[in-house]
């Protein structure tokens, strides 16, 4: 189809403007409805990282001190760990689950087995994942 009719400037113009308004709502509209896709969620950033930080789980064992020789059949096991967790304490012949104090500090005594006795001290946190100190302690009922 061949158009022979000519336009006047002033329809050229109109027609052209005509264009631009329809691309520019075009546009408009959407800029406005990625605006309000996106705009959900990039709020969940506003309150912060969605990363926390990697918790480090606590266990220090004061007592006993590794590879020593003691007389007695008892020992003390004494550590600090984070507040009321439960900690476990093994050995080859007992197993003992004691709670941390309010200010992550535990103790308690444990029988000693003659000779060599590996003692261990494991915490776990809400994860599943845990920490083990072990100390080598020697008892012998013979004084040298």
């Amino acid at each position: 189809m061949i158009l022979t009719k000519k336009l006047s400037t002033k329809q050229f113009i109109i027609s052209h403007l005509l264009i631009l308004l329809i691309s520019l709502i075009f546009l408009g509209g959407l800029y406005y409805i990625l605006n309000i896709q996106n705009q959900t969620s990039s709020n969940r950033f506003l309150a912060g990282p969605v990363t926390t930080l990697p918790r480090v789980i606590k266990l220090d064992l004061d007592e006993p001190e590794d590879n020593i020789l003691t007389f007695d059949d008892q020992i003390l096991i004494s550590g600090k760990t984070s507040p009321l967790t439960e900690v476990l304490i093994s050995t080859e012949t007992n197993d003992l689950v004691i709670k941390s104090k309010i200010d992550g500090s535990f103790s308690t005594t444990l029988d000693l087995e003659e000779g060599v006795n590996t003692i261990t001290a494991v915490v776990f946190d809400a994860k599943g994942e845990q920490k083990s100190i072990s100390r080598m302690v020697f008892y012998s009922k013979e004084k040298i």
